[in-house]
This record gives structure tokens, C-alpha cells and sequence, in this order.
């Protein structure tokens, strides 16, 4: 209670709630809070150092890490919210500043080897949390398409074959073949070439069918008519539909021999 304040301890506290209303209204009126914005602006100028000194003191005390921890904890999912509606309003902004850092990184070695010391912490401290989330990632629709995408257009450059799939493609024939169109296997799923790379096949729609992992190293660059009679199986209709579509003008290729005398059969 002010010294010099004459009445009793509820004629204080009255007065007291009474001041802070005012101050409330005065702070918040527009050109007070205009004028404060210029005078920190100004302040932070030429207070830069000293300001951070003591934020770097204030962020090494143990107390406030366990109090920043604990309110991460239990604000995770606002956290995680917040975060992402940020990223989605500036794209633009965030990547520059991630280039930048980029930048810094490779010219700074010190900065390097702090990051490849931090990351392979995190990796031995988080084995079995990262293998869970690469596991999940990579068998969602956005996984498997950067995935694919990643691994032909490599394939394409070896090859000096042009990638002509898009994204929206790819998702297309994951949503019509669905599972593997050799053996039905319904994970590890990749893009198999119908007639391959290595045979004058194009990396576009009318050649690309679902295989899982196992069939399409077996396949690998074999002739498909060959590979399928190998394995005692009967050529999926969905990849004599394409293979007609590419020789309807679609996508024009040569049928090889094979194809021919399968076709000629059917």
C-alpha cells in the first residue's frame, strides 16, 4: 500500500482497480500504442546488444528451460497448429530464410559441424521414433509419390529418358491399380515400367502400372510376356489395355516380338 495514500485499506484498492481501468484505456488507445511501437522500435536499435545479452543470460538459467519445457508439453498441439498455419502464410518468406541458413551453414564450418553433431544426437536418441515416422511417411500417398518421383526422374537422367509424370498422375494410377497388378501384395508399392527404359520404354502414363518390391526387382528389365510365363502367371489385363493404348498412337512404341505373338494369339 502507497505510503502517502490517506484512507483505508478498501478505499485503496478501489482506487487502485479505478487507476488500472484508466491506464488500460489510455494504452490502448490507437496513436499511445503507435507511439510505444516507434519509441521500442527505437529503443531495440540502440539497446541491441544489451538486449541480447540478456536474453541469452535469461535463456540459460535452468528454471526457465524447465518452464519453457513444461509449457511446450502442454501446449503441443496448439504448438503443432499454430506452426503449420504460419508455414501455409509464408511459404515465400520461410524459404528464403531457409537458404540463407543454407548458405551460412556451408560457408561457416563452425555452424556445420554444430548441425552434424546436433542431427547425429538426435538420430541415436530417437532410432526407433524416426524408423517409425519414415515407415509412415513413406507408405502415405505423399510419401510414395515423392518417393517415385525421386527415384525415375534418377532413373530418367541415368537413362537420358525425359519424366513426363506428374504428381497428380501418379496419385491416378495408385488410385486405379490400388494393389500389386502382378500378385495383389498391397504394400512396399512402387511404379514398374511395362515395357522398360533399358528397351526404348517411355517414363509416361500408358507405361506405368503398380508392382510391390518384390516383383519389380524380379521383372527388373525383362521382357514382360517372358517375365510373366516365368512365373506361371497370366499378363494382368489392365497392362494389355495400356500397351494397346500406346499402340494406338497414345504413345507410339514398337511392340517387341513377345508382345506380338501375344497379341496375335489373343
Amino acid at each position: 500500500m502507497d505510503k502517502n495514500f490517506r484512507g483505508t485499506t478498501e478505499e485503496y484498492k478501489e482506487f487502485r482497480k479505478r487507476s488500472n481501468e484508466a491506464n488500460r484505456r489510455y494504452y490502448n488507445k490507437p496513436e499511445v500504442k503507435a507511439k510505444k511501437r516507434i519509441y521500442k522500435k527505437e529503443y531495440d536499435k540502440i539497446n541491441k546488444d544489451k538486449i541480447s545479452e540478456y536474453g541469452r543470460k535469461l535463456r540459460a538459467r535452468l528454471e526457465y528451460k524447465e518452464r519453457v519445457k513444461n509449457w511446450r508439453k502442454e501446449n503441443r498441439e496448439s504448438l503443432i497448429k499454430r506452426g503449420k498455419e504460419w508455414r501455409e502464410k509464408n511459404k515465400e518468406y520461410k524459404n528464403r530464410k531457409d537458404r540463407e541458413y543454407q548458405r551460412r551453414i556451408t560457408k561457416d564450418p563452425i555452424l556445420r559441424e554444430k548441425r552434424l553433431a546436433y542431427q547425429k544426437k538426435n538420430r541415436e536418441e530417437n532410432k526407433d521414433k524416426i524408423k517409425s515416422y519414415n515407415q509412415k511417411y513413406n507408405n502415405s500417398e505423399k510419401g510414395k509419390i515423392k518417393y517415385t518421383r525421386h527415384n525415375h526422374l534418377r532413373l530418367s537422367k541415368k537413362f537420358g529418358n525425359e519424366f513426363s509424370l506428374s504428381a497428380e498422375e501418379i496419385k491416378k494410377i495408385h488410385k486405379r491399380d490400388k494393389i500389386c497388378v502382378y500378385c495383389g501384395f498391397n504394400k512396399f508399392q512402387e511404379l514398374d515400367h511395362i515395357i522398360p527404359i533399358s528397351k526404348g520404354g517411355k517414363s509416361n502414363y500408358n507405361n506405368f502400372v503398380i508392382a510391390c518390391r518384390s516383383c519389380n526387382s524380379s521383372k527388373a528389365n525383362k521382357d514382360v510376356f517372358i517375365w510373366c510365363k516365368e512365373k506361371g502367371i497370366e499378363v494382368p489385363k489392365i497392362i494389355i489395355e495400356l500397351l494397346e493404348k500406346q499402340n494406338q498412337g497414345v504413345q507410339i512404341i514398337s511392340p517387341t516380338k513377345s508382345e506380338r505373338d501375344f497379341l496375335d494369339s489373343q
